[in-house]
């Protein structure tokens, strides 16, 4: 009977692996029909904002996403929310919500249209932003690029080489010295791993490559760059707060009881998570060393808005659907609704030992069905997070209104306002009247 010793230590091993790999990634599912969302506790001084992103909202921006959109046939930005026309009244959307931060980017292909050649106009009126929304009382979070470039920047293979930071740098110092005297909260690059993996290994963002060996020199020039500019500008003027916004995805495994699925969920975290907390914490990154990348954040801005259920056989393009646990409601981009995955974001940026902002957090619904439901859910969870001590400054709901969403174009709809892309018409959704409600009570 020596063979039943050998199966019972062998299934006794694998259970011992499955229980270490779990206890630092587990997914935990809360009862929410035995919870009262009304239970919310805010310190006074938190802030409640929105975001957006230039090239999303303002129309007619001629950058690399405006090529990609052309080479690839795929759908055009084109007007978008005309908000570089409109922004004033954009605002009073703003002022109607009750918001007192406001976290958008600046569009450097408006700034710096060729290499060298400088639209001062276009600088003005980002001023004239950042004038009007301090007048209001909304404190103004500016975003240095998300994930738009001029066109030479792209030419001369953007972040895909080292030589060309300097440019980046250029621009970042060029904007900061004008704006920084009124813009305290500065996030230096948004989701840099997305564009990383999105551009350079699924090829659903600009250049629209498949090469892991130029996804990882890009990452490690991207973490660079961050950590060049936040040098640079805290030499300017040391007061200001400059961070990075990183987007938090968790990858759990498919099956729980699948090793390979739980190592395959391990990976994944790393490279999508765990490599960039790793450059800021320790200065290296995937084995590498990032000078000046170590401790180069004043807070964290976290985006968060689902986990990804995984396998070894993993789709190499979101336009597959992914899998979701019975009980979860999937959202229209195709990813489940899973608010207690944002307390497990917290903690795992926690680590860093800085001020933490949530910097994006939505849901893609254009019935307005489930928005409401996940603005309760997700505040549910960060005040108990903040009540159990994390420290948390701001909630950025993505969006401020319906907008160009990237590769999916205009058929998702992030916004608290409703646009009628013909006539450029905002509508408040009864999420947004939720949304104000909490402001106001909190």
């Amino acid at each position: 009977m020596d063979w039943w010793i050998w199966i019972l230590a062998a299934a006794a091993s694998y259970l011992l692996v499955i229980i270490s790999l779990n206890w630092r990634y587990l997914e935990p599912h809360l009862a929410w029909e035995t919870i009262d969302h009304k239970q919310l506790t805010f310190p006074p001084e938190f802030r409640w904002g929105t975001a957006t992103a230039a090239h999303q909202i303002e129309g007619n921006n001629e950058n690399n996403w405006s090529s990609f959109e052309e080479r690839n046939g795929i759908e055009r930005s084109g007007e978008a929310c005309e908000h570089w026309k409109r922004w004033h009244q954009d605002f009073e959307l703003l002022e109607e919500l009750g918001v007192d931060c406001y976290r958008f980017s600046i569009e450097w292909s408006r700034l710096e249209p060729e290499r060298g050649t400088w639209d001062e106009s276009a600088l003005s009126i980002y001023s004239e932003m950042v004038n009007d929304l301090i007048h209001r009382g909304i404190r103004p979070m500016i975003t240095l690029h998300h994930f738009t470039h001029p066109k030479w920047f792209e030419e001369l293979g953007g972040f895909a080489k080292r030589e060309n930071l300097g440019y980046w740098v250029n621009y970042c110092e060029r904007i900061f010295d004008v704006l920084s005297d009124r813009v305290k909260d500065w996030c230096t690059i948004n989701e840099p791993e997305v564009f990383s993996i999105m551009g350079y290994t699924m090829g659903m963002f600009p250049p629209g490559k498949r090469s892991i060996r130029k996804t990882l020199r890009v990452m490690h020039n991207m973490m660079s760059a961050h950590a060049l500019v936040y040098r640079s500008l805290k030499s300017r003027r040391s007061e200001v707060r400059i961070g990075i916004a990183k987007n938090i995805t968790l990858f759990d495994p498919l099956r729980r009881w699948n090793l390979l699925h739980w190592l395959t969920a391990r990976v994944l975290n790393h490279l999508w998570n765990g490599a960039w907390i790793a450059a800021i914490r320790r200065g290296r990154m995937l084995g590498r060393r990032i000078e000046h990348a170590k401790g180069s954040i004043d807070f964290i801005g976290l985006n968060y808005y689902t986990h990804v259920l995984t396998s070894p056989f993993m789709p190499r393009t979101i336009e597959v659907g992914l899998p979701k646990r019975e009980h979860e409601v999937m959202t229209e981009f195709g990813y489940p609704m899973y608010a207690e995955g944002l307390r497990r974001a917290i903690e795992m940026v926690a680590f860093l030992q800085v001020p933490i902002e949530i910097t994006e957090n939505g849901v893609a619904d254009e019935d307005d069905d489930i928005r409401p439901e996940h603005i309760r859910r997700h505040l549910w969870i960060l005040s108990q997070a903040i009540s159990d001590g994390h420290d948390i400054r701001s909630y950025h709901h993505w969006s401020l209104m319906d907008n160009f969403e990237w590769a999916e174009g205009y058929k998702l709809r992030f916004g608290l306002y409703h646009v009628d892309y013909k006539t450029q018409k905002r509508t408040l959704r009864d999420s947004g009247r939720i949304f104000q409600e909490i402001i106001r009570n909190h």
